[in-house]
């Protein structure tokens, strides 16, 4: 008995050697990782070096990465660990071992993160350079594929971009974009027209296509963290110095980090130093057109409600809360106006309260007045007490410069009843300060939003979101308004601007666009931020007999910044001398000319031929270009004749008569500019699209 007793302690005390042994032995953590979605879960020793300690996260910890000589060698595993330990003491360099409990469940402490948990540290050493940066490829990163690279540190090939601005102030998070500016998918991508070039409003068949471009979204989309799970942190990270703001857009050089994973997103946490993340933030001045007449805005005031006009009536149905968050609100919509210095400029979500003495629309022209000068502006009398057949609190309204245009016949509304919430307001003007006296319309327009709709009308999964069938029936109302009341009046030339709630290629534009209307501005115009996607709500709507004469811009002052900016957020913080976030749609400027243009003066090489045929070309451009001298790489801009650039190439002679062809199918009718040039030569040729 006592020797059977012996024996047995002997095998316990040699089964406990084995699991110490075990215990201590040490593994790479690439091993641990594996190459599937999950860690292998179990006790581990492991050896790295601590790449970045974070004490702020939750749990809190420090990510800890084996060298090259401690690695598995796999490029498929991941060579790093998140160690999760309250109050870290070790430092970054610092090479540690470390037994502990590894798992990755979708509970604390991992959310879905490969964690080490319950860990004993031991320094083997302090002052070590951190592990070599994997760089990983802008153009082939995606979320779907980063495992590899779970915990690593990591640095981008090239720039990445910031596509969402809305977590930053809550969380300290930015989305960034390892491929530019992340875009609604039907701002490029049409659901029934493949390629987009087509004009049809009905059908699905593109849908996939739709799909497919939301899910390179998400997939070239990650986090930018703050190495915090502080809420609303405070100082806010990553603001400009000088503006104080991040902005979508704004861009990151060389961005390094490690990349984590937590709230089911792929984050980038920060490193200090020389490897923090450097910001370029950029604030865009008001856009400048060539040789104009007549500068014409649309500008969405966000519901600018004035009380009751002699300072109080607040709170407002829509709107400002107080007679001081109306003042502030006050102050950055009118000096947008005053720094876009339009003539005529289209109004949208203002009270439908009239264009009496305490209205909103005549509280803004006192403003601009009472700055800029008394008579500088003037309203458009679209109704004495509220707009007819205006079923909203809000409708468009136009304001404009006596000095340079006349209303020409009164104010014209959209009588057909039933079609819309907010009619769309048309007004005729002539030119004052041309030597001939043209006329134009301006239709301003605030079709159905996105938001709600039933039946029908609800979201039918076809990236156009909830009412599109009402926004059809709107754009088809608008071609009817434009034929039938607005041209009948007494002008060829139409503007229409507003918010049209469709993006470029959704079914409400191309109605326009079949009915030989053209939607000014390229496609990477954005006026909006949605989710932390940008694309065109806003548009510049022409009679194709315009698109040669006008020039069409957004000034990029709100969707882009963030919405902490904003007189209701940011209180008596706000910035009121800034136009910067005075609403949440970026404003439209489109400059017109209805007498000279300037085409640029040409430097032909002798020999070198630039010819296009046939001209005038009723379908895409043709080109020849001869006698250059060598295969030198060559550039060819294409310009509206008001100067305005609607597509650059750069290529070879080959590479230039092939694409030219492809990419201007879609221009439409009217004159543009050629100039192609080289080293030492330029030449310029007119064609027209018919």
């Amino acid at each position: 008995m006592k020797l059977f007793t012996k024996v047995l302690l002997l095998a316990t005390a040699a089964v406990c050697t084995q699991v110490a042994a075990q215990a201590q032995a040490v593994t790479p953590i690439g091993i641990i990782q594996g190459n599937g979605a999950l860690a292998t879960s179990g006790t581990y020793t492991v050896e790295g070096i601590v790449t970045g300690v974070y004490a702020g996260l939750n749990p809190a910890g420090f990510y800890v990465q084996n060298d090259t000589a401690g690695a598995d060698g796999d490029p498929t595993t991941s060579d790093a660990l998140f160690v999760v330990q309250t109050s870290p003491t070790v430092a970054a360099g610092t090479k540690v071992r470390i037994t502990g409990t590894v798992q990755e469940i979708a509970s604390t402490p991992s959310f879905n993160q490969a964690v080490l948990t319950g860990p004993t540290i031991t320094v083997v050493s302090t002052g070590n350079a951190l592990p070599a940066f994997t760089t990983l490829n802008n153009a082939t990163f995606s979320g779907t594929s980063a495992e590899p690279f779970e915990g690593m540190l990591v640095q981008f090939s090239a720039p990445v971009t910031v596509s969402n601005v809305a977590a930053l102030k809550s969380r300290g998070e930015l989305t960034i974009s390892t491929q530019g500016l992340v875009y609604q998918s039907t701002q490029f991508v049409d659901p029934n027209d493949d390629p987009a070039i087509g004009t049809s409003s009905s059908g699905t068949s593109n849908v996939a296509a739709v799909n497919a471009y939301q899910a390179t979204n998400v997939g070239k989309s990650l986090l930018l963290d703050d190495g915090r799970a502080a809420t609303s942190p405070t100082p806010i990270p990553y603001l400009d110095a000088a503006t104080q703001t991040v902005r979508v857009g704004s861009t990151i050089a060389s961005l390094r980090g490690i990349l984590g994973y937590g709230n089911s997103r792929w984050r980038i946490q920060p490193l200090p130093g020389a490897n923090a993340p450097v910001l370029t933030v950029v604030r865009p001045p008001v856009p400048t057109f060539g040789p104009i007449d007549v500068k014409v805005a649309s500008f969405n005031v966000l519901n600018y409600f004035n009380g009751d006009g002699l300072g109080g009536g607040f709170p407002t149905a829509r709107g400002a809360n107080t007679l001081a968050e109306f003042n502030r609100q006050r102050s950055k919509i009118l000096t947008a106006i005053v720094q876009m210095n339009a003539d005529v400029v289209g109004l949208i979500e203002i009270e439908n309260d009239g264009t009496g003495t305490n209205s909103a629309i005549q509280d803004i022209v006192n403003g601009l007045n009472q700055t800029l000068g008394a008579g500088t502006y003037a309203i458009v009398d679209d109704g004495a007490s509220s707009q007819a057949n205006n079923t909203d609190l809000i409708r468009c309204a136009i304001i404009y410069k006596p000095a340079v245009v006349t209303p020409y016949g009164p104010a014209l509304l959209a009588t057909v009843s039933g079609i819309f919430e907010r009619p769309p307001l048309a007004q005729l003007f002539t030119t004052n300060l041309t030597a001939v006296q043209d006329t134009f319309a301006l239709i301003v327009n605030h079709l159905k939003s996105k938001a709600s709709g039933s039946g029908a009308n609800a979201d039918q999964g076809d990236g156009q979101g909830a009412s599109n069938p009402r926004r059809k029936s709107q754009a088809n109302a608008l071609v009817q308004f434009i034929d039938a009341t607005v041209k009948p009046a007494g002008t060829r030339y139409v503007v229409s601007v507003g918010d049209y709630n469709a993006y470029y290629e959704e079914d409400p534009m191309d109605i326009l666009r079949a009915a030989g209307l053209v939607v000014g501005g390229p496609a990477s115009s954005a006026s909006y931020v949605f989710n932390g996607q940008s694309g065109s709500l806003d548009h510049a709507v022409l009679t194709s007999n315009l698109v040669a004469r006008t020039a069409v811009e957004k000034w990029h002052i709100n969707a882009s910044e963030p919405e902490f900016l904003q007189y209701d957020v940011a209180g008596a913080a706000t910035d009121i001398t800034s136009p910067f976030r005075s609403s949440d749609h970026d404003p439209v400027l489109i400059g017109l000319n209805f007498t000279s243009v300037v085409t640029g003066a040409t430097k032909p090489k002798a020999g070198v031929q630039l010819q296009v045929f046939p001209n005038p070309a009723p379908g895409p451009f043709n080109i020849r270009i001869t006698g250059t001298p060598g295969p030198q790489p060559l550039m060819l801009d294409v310009t509206s004749l008001l100067g305005q650039r609607v597509l650059s190439l750069r290529g070879t002679a080959e590479i230039l008569q092939a694409e030219l062809s492809r990419r201007t199918a879609r221009l439409a009718s009217g004159t543009y500019v050629l100039r192609v040039s080289g080293a030492d030569f330029s030449h310029v040729q007119r064609v027209v699209k018919q």
